[in-house]
């Protein structure tokens, strides 16, 4: 299981190609959590609409709901008030379960990092694409001038992603 927080999933959402997560991750199951599934909702009623297509993936259950246990809801009021709900809610589950994270926040790459816990950040996402194959170099180039158009991304170290 690989949990998504909010970002990842909008990113995607926002290019219409949340497919490709599901093609990239199909050996391990993407999940969130409620408090991820409320941040999308609150965005959808915010607004942003391309939003809707993940919650649908979550009601249709392609993507898994994973209810916190009492523990990991402790935990998760252990961590740093500078995450947000859904971070706080992805990270204290992922620990417990030993699951990797779907996140492209530098701060919960740097926790992730210090707790040991394995995650895909958003260069590492589309680096993985081309290397297994999924897309050409060209249509991830596309894929991120997609991404600086709509979700306002820079990508400050391209050469990192298409290094051999």
């Amino acid at each position: 299981m690989i949990l998504s927080d909010t970002n990842i999933l909008s990113t995607f959402a926002k290019i219409n190609r949340l497919s490709l997560l599901a093609q990239l991750f199909e050996r391990a199951q993407i999940g969130v959590v409620p408090a991820v599934y409320t941040e999308l909702q609150t965005g959808v009623s915010s607004g942003y609409v391309a939003l809707q297509a993940a919650i649908a993936l979550i009601q249709q259950g392609q993507i898994a709901l994973l209810t916190p246990t009492a523990q990991e809801i402790f935990e998760k009021d252990s961590l740093p008030d500078s995450f947000d709900a859904g971070e706080r809610e992805t990270l204290a589950v992922a620990k417990s379960r030993g699951c990797q994270v779907l996140t492209n926040e530098t701060r919960v790459k740097n926790w992730c990092n210090r707790a040991g816990i394995g995650y895909w950040d958003l260069p590492g996402i589309l680096r993985a694409l081309w290397r297994m194959n999924l897309l050409t170099k060209e249509q991830v180039r596309e894929l991120m001038a997609q991404i600086e158009t709509k979700d306002r991304v820079i990508f400050k170290n391209q050469e990192q992603i298409f290094q051999e």
